[in-house]
């Protein structure tokens, strides 16, 4: 994916610690959005600056 078509968006991925929700994670990183993910169960774990990888 080369488009940055979410460029300047923000992302809460819930479950992101592994799986389909890490996965999806990774997408929205590599789509351009700064992503913020939270385990299922706690509170969030990271932010992630649009253009790098969860």
């Amino acid at each position: 994916m080369t488009e940055q078509v979410l460029d300047g968006r923000t992302a809460l991925v819930t479950a992101a610690s592994r799986g389909i929700g890490a996965a999806v994670a990774r997408r929205f990183a590599a789509a351009g959005a700064a992503v913020a993910i939270l385990p299922a169960g706690g509170p969030p774990v990271a932010a992630v600056p649009a253009g790098q990888h969860v």
